[in-house]
């Protein structure tokens, strides 16, 4: 019964969360480095939403294998009223142990971003999803550093 319920409930967390909020924090993230803005991109929103739900489906963070770059969020409060999409970006900004998230988010190469949510029995999973994957050649390292070279 808990699974139906969470299976209707879905589709009013997919499309009550507000993008923009995440992507906002994410320009203003990068806009702090200089680096240029990113834009959502429908088709990444439609990969990110697909590989949330493998996600959900195997209860694993396993990251893909494909050429995006790629941010796994996820927790165990299910709540309508939270913004998913903000939260992960929050997290992958303050982690202290995987700063991998944070470099993905400031790759210069990045134009377009796309996000997907899905939840399984007891957990929700957002995926942010980029159009290129960092490296150490395309990542900004201090806002420092850049202005001295």
């Amino acid at each position: 019964m808990k699974k139906i319920i969470l299976l209707l409930i879905l589709p009013l967390i997919s499309y009550s969360q507000d993008l923009n909020s995440a992507l906002n924090l994410h320009n203003t993230l990068r806009g702090y480095y200089d680096l240029k803005p990113l834009a959502i991109n429908e088709e990444l929103n439609i990969i990110a939403e697909e590989r949330a739900e493998l996600i959900a489906e195997q209860d694993k963070i396993i990251h893909s294998e494909n050429d995006y770059g790629e941010n796994i969020f996820y927790t165990t409060e299910i709540k309508l009223s939270r913004d998913y999409f903000l939260e992960a970006s929050i997290t992958w900004i303050v982690e202290v142990d995987n700063k991998l998230s944070m470099r993905q988010m400031l790759c210069s190469e990045c134009k377009d971003i796309g996000f997907g949510v899905s939840m399984n029995d007891d957990k929700v999973f957002v995926v942010a999803l980029y159009d290129e994957m960092y490296d150490d050649a395309n990542i900004i390292r201090s806002r420092t550093e850049n202005n001295n070279n």
